[in-house]
């Protein structure tokens, strides 16, 4: 076996161990988004590994493939780069690991086309994610249906809708709408009846659970994608189509039979635009008021709590009462951030793929169209590509799918071999180093935050705090405050202040005003422990913690020196 055939199977072989074991992996956290969470730690590893089999697989080949689609992806990169070297961009560090990830995904894609893949092997690649559904569906209805109260995963037995590994139901909705489509899309070509038979089992028991999360997006994205994958699938196999239905058809019927399925959430409810409209339309309001250049690349989260709560000030907006970290529309992100740029690369990205749908009869345009249609359509709803790295790695392969039966692809001689080969190998390690030493910071952060009696020992043997550098800092800052206050060490505390003042101009949390009001107060600066309070009050009129400032103050005061009793030796 010479070494493209070995580097094919580890391609696969990876694939494999990421759809069977790696995209289910569970550790206990605190929730959060991107890797906050545990799982898409684990992702990753598997994400970075099959970009470096990639990379190794030019430099042995010593050629490129690649298509017209291609060129037009990493056109579209320069245009979500480009934002970066704008002059707005004082937070911009706050957007470099998602841009990072953008970067991934398109490598993956590059990656992905170096195998040459037979039909056969495309095949078991979409069989393999079509698994990884049907695990994500047994491991949701476990979730929903036998799970005792008090249980190891800490799943909240009350809340009545499962969320599987993405410890969100709306997430959990999209990647199972996605697998559904996509079994369904499959049995028109698999002839092996067994294979038919895990197809239309996994289209029963992910419609079970899509119906159970009772999601809108869920919902809206499974219709869609059935009415376009319907036209091919009628025309390719009738019976094999009707089986799908049926299937189909028996999830919704054994969810039903679940008393709350559908009873939880009335359809009113469901009608209901809630908080995202006005959302919606405020982050419209900010588009114009800078529509070419944006606001700055990881500016959202502040520039959009000031000018909220100016608007909220001026009786134009209800108070909101929560920190937004994303407007719950990517569209909209992107633009906001980084003004017409990398619009531009979204519309061309999109554009040129519908080009490329426009090279398929159109039954099996829209069949093709449909498999990327739940993931996408969330996208305009939530975040669920920062929220789940498997929904954009599963978007990425079946982008890649599409480009594929386009039957496009060329071929280049590519010279300096050992550059990829480096970068094959050292990509896939420092992803590694970093995402397991992330999981230990998730296994720390959590046994602090959930201890009853918390030890700042604990923080202090985390070697990679970068992920959680909010929580990290304000739990150190609290400790140092606090020791501060109980011993009466003024110098201290105007250290803590001076890096607080620095830390609520980057990040506005309504945690960090709570202890930089603390710390005026501490240090006599009651004017300025006033403002900070007024100013923090304003940004979050409706935030319970900060109404009750004085009673933090007591609280903390209180804590002090149990605080510090528990901490003793520790600098």
């Amino acid at each position: 076996m010479d070494l493209q055939q070995k580097l094919t199977r580890a391609f696969f072989i990876s694939f494999a161990l990421l759809m069977t074991i790696g995209a289910h992996y569970f550790q206990h956290n605190q929730g959060g988004s991107g890797l906050e969470l545990a799982v898409n730690n684990v992702v990753w590893v598997f994400f970075s590994l099959l970009i470096g089999l990639g990379l190794w697989k030019i430099s042995a080949q010593k050629k490129i493939i690649y298509s017209k689609y291609t060129a037009i992806v990493f056109i579209a990169l320069g245009l979500f780069f480009l934002p970066v070297f704008y002059p707005n961009n004082e937070l911009a560090d706050q957007s470099y690991t998602r841009l990072l990830g953008l970067f991934a995904g398109i490598l993956l894609f590059l990656s992905l086309q170096q195998f040459n893949f037979s039909r056969n092997q495309i095949e078991r690649l979409l069989l393999l994610i079509v698994l990884a559904g049907l695990i994500q569906a047994c491991y949701s209805l476990m979730q929903d249906y036998l799970l005792p109260v008090n249980n190891y995963f800490g799943y909240n037995v009350g809340y009545g809708r499962p969320y599987g590994i993405f410890q969100q139901p709306n997430v959990l909705a999209s990647f199972m709408a996605t697998t559904l489509i996509l079994s369904g899309y499959l049995l028109q070509n698999v002839n092996n009846k067994k294979l038919q038979a895990f197809l239309l089992l996994t289209a029963l028991l992910n419609m079970w659970v899509i119906t159970i999360a009772m999601s809108r997006t869920g919902y809206l994205g499974t219709a869609i994608a059935l009415l376009l994958l319907l036209p091919w699938a009628w025309q390719r196999n009738r019976k094999r189509f009707v089986l799908f239905v049926l299937a189909v058809l028996l999830g919704m019927l054994f969810a039903s039979m679940k008393g709350d399925a559908l009873g939880a959430r009335n359809v009113e409810a469901m009608k209901e635009g809630g908080a995202r409209i006005e959302m919606y339309q405020h982050a419209l309001h900010m588009i114009k008021e800078k529509p070419l250049l944006g606001y700055g690349y990881g500016s959202f989260e502040k520039e959009y709590l000031v000018s909220y709560a100016q608007g909220v000030k001026n009786a134009e907006l209800t108070p909101f009462p929560q920190v937004l970290t994303h407007p719950h529309n990517d569209l909209l992100f992107w633009a906001i951030e980084g003004g017409i740029a990398p619009i531009l690369g979204i519309l061309l990205l999109v554009f040129t793929f519908i080009l490329l749908l426009c090279s398929f009869k159109l039954s099996k345009a829209l069949a093709l169209l449909a498999l990327v249609v739940p993931i996408t359509l969330h996208t305009q709803t939530e975040y669920p590509l920062y929220h789940s790295a498997l929904h954009w790695l599963v978007l990425m392969v079946l982008v890649f799918y599409v480009d594929y039966e386009s039957e496009t692809t060329h071929q280049k001689h590519f010279a300096p071999t050992f550059f990829l080969r480096v970068a094959g190998t050292l990509i896939p390690v420092f992803t590694a180093i970093f995402m397991i030493t992330n999981l230990f910071t998730i296994s720390k952060i959590t046994e602090f935050e959930r201890s009853k009696n918390p030890n700042i020992a604990v923080l202090m043997h985390i070697v990679n705090p970068l992920v959680f550098a909010t929580n990290f800092s304000f739990h150190l800052y609290n400790f140092q405050l606090a020791n501060a206050i109980q011993t009466g060490n003024k110098v201290a505390i105007e250290r803590v202040i001076t890096e607080l003042e620095e830390t609520v101009n980057r990040s506005p949390k309504p945690f960090f005003f709570h202890l930089l009001y603390l710390a005026y107060q501490s240090d006599g600066q009651l004017k300025k422990a006033l403002q900070t309070l007024d100013y923090a009050r304003y940004l979050y009129p409706k935030h319970e913690a900060l109404k009750n400032a004085d009673k933090v103050k007591e609280a903390l005061s209180n804590a002090a020196s149990t605080d510090i009793n528990n901490r003793a030796g520790v600098n």
